[in-house]
């Protein structure tokens, strides 16, 4: 296949599948507020753990002892509205795994204090637990009607301690195993912040003496217990990606494009293979699906600001392309190189990220190597070209699977040289 030709349609090829139609029209149009974060968020990030894991949970509300009490023993029962006395505080730490589980470290403080009919009683209680934690607005895709509320359940261990005057284990303190579960709603108010309302339910397991510090158990009875927690909170989600996991998925529309770019590319695999050169009906099959080729490459450098060129760059829109195996650089790369080119020449203030790339075929080491050679190559032809080597500095990423490996076709897309232009 003539190589000019290929590599364009190569380029193409990637071009569709970073963007919708609108999208793409869009970005051909914009005066510069396309930014390199807006153009991948389209793609299918998911399997890249392309989003933020880590949040801290900051809580307020009230407890309610339910057992077990001392006969004649009662604790206040505040209510948030007519009794509105904070008894319980929380703090978590959490990491989600993917956009639908994760795990979570609390830290937990209830106090129990007697109500006006029951002899006065003052205890704290001390909670630490670790709990799965289960996106369930992920499971049940809400997000394909609302972008704002989620739905999360918790589950798992804890130990407390139990402020208790009658104990001397852990120097006062009844020390209970606990199962903790509860559901959790959230309110997003932006991608780093979320309200939120919990309901959590604590069943204590090995009571040494009731809730009120006051009577021991009789060990061999059943030495159970429940407390019921609810809450106010807020949540900070940590990171530098653009959304938490508890917010993010993969768009289904952006599913469909993929699936169908796959198959566009399949097609044009089959044409080529059958006819082995781009034939009269291959080329008319590209340029009806792709538009115009040689009208695409006779463009490519004209009708572009300083902004969307760099955008362009940086969004690995411009990419020298090599055969498998290959550091030559092929004919239909060119054009990109000139690309790059007359934006350093518009901009001598700007430097370059020559960052080379090979696909998944091979060890590691030895891709290492081989995308290193690539981008030294091609900037040997920029300074060549009489670009400065100083405002050039190499990078060496190796394998790029970044594709799907069932294609040879699209493999063939990251062996490639791309570039990240800076002031």
């Amino acid at each position: 296949m003539n190589h000019f030709k290929k590599y364009v349609l190569l380029f193409l090829l990637l071009w569709v599948s970073k963007n919708s139609a609108q999208e793409k029209k869009d970005f051909m149009e914009t005066t510069g507020k396309v930014t390199n974060e807006a153009i991948t968020d389209t793609l299918p990030k998911d399997r890249k753990k392309n989003y933020n894991r880590w949040s801290l949970n900051l809580n307020g509300g009230i407890n309610v002892g339910i057992r077990p009490f001392t006969t004649g023993y009662y604790a206040t029962t505040p209510n948030y509205i007519s009794n509105p006395n904070l008894n319980h505080y929380d703090f978590n730490i959490r990491k989600m795994f993917n956009t639908k589980f994760g795990l979570r470290l609390g830290f937990v403080y209830d106090n129990f204090k007697a109500e006006t009919k029951s002899p006065p009683f003052d205890n704290n209680m001390y909670r630490v637990d670790l709990q799965g934690v289960m996106n369930l607005h992920r499971i049940m895709k809400w997000e394909e009607f609302t972008d704002t509320f989620g739905w999360q359940f918790h589950f798992g261990p804890g130990f407390s301690f139990l402020e208790a005057p009658t104990t001397k284990t852990f120097s006062n303190y009844d020390n209970i195993f606990s199962i903790v579960g509860g559901t959790t709603f959230l309110v997003k108010v932006s991608n780093r912040w979320a309200l939120s309302a919990d309901y959590t339910i604590i069943s204590n397991l090995t009571h040494h003496v009731t809730l009120d510090g006051q009577t021991k158990l009789d060990p061999s009875l059943s030495r159970t217990g429940t407390v019921y927690n609810t809450s106010l909170g807020i949540t900070l989600y940590l990171g530098k990606k653009q959304k938490h996991a508890d917010w993010y998925w993969e768009k289904n529309t952006t599913k469909r494009e993929y699936n169908h770019l796959l198959a566009r590319i399949e097609d044009l695999e089959n044409k080529i293979a059958e006819k082995g050169d781009l034939t009269e009906e291959v080329k008319n099959y590209i340029n009806n699906n792709y538009g115009d080729l040689q009208n695409t490459v006779n463009n490519f450098n004209d009708n572009y600001t300083n902004v969307q060129m760099k955008n362009m760059i940086n969004g690995q829109y411009v990419n020298v392309f090599f055969d498998f195996d290959e550091t030559r650089i092929t004919p239909g790369s060119i054009s990109a190189i000139n690309f790059l080119i007359k934006y350093l020449n518009a901009n001598p203030n700007a430097s370059v990220d020559v960052i080379g790339y090979a696909d998944e075929l091979g060890d590691f080491n030895y891709n290492i190597n081989l995308s290193k050679r690539r981008a030294e190559r091609v900037m040997e032809m920029i300074v060549r070209s009489g670009i400065d080597a100083k405002r050039l500095k190499l990078v060496v990423k190796g394998e790029d699977n970044s594709v799907p490996k069932e294609s040879k076709l699209a493999r063939q897309l990251v062996r490639r040289v791309a570039f990240k232009v800076s002031e």
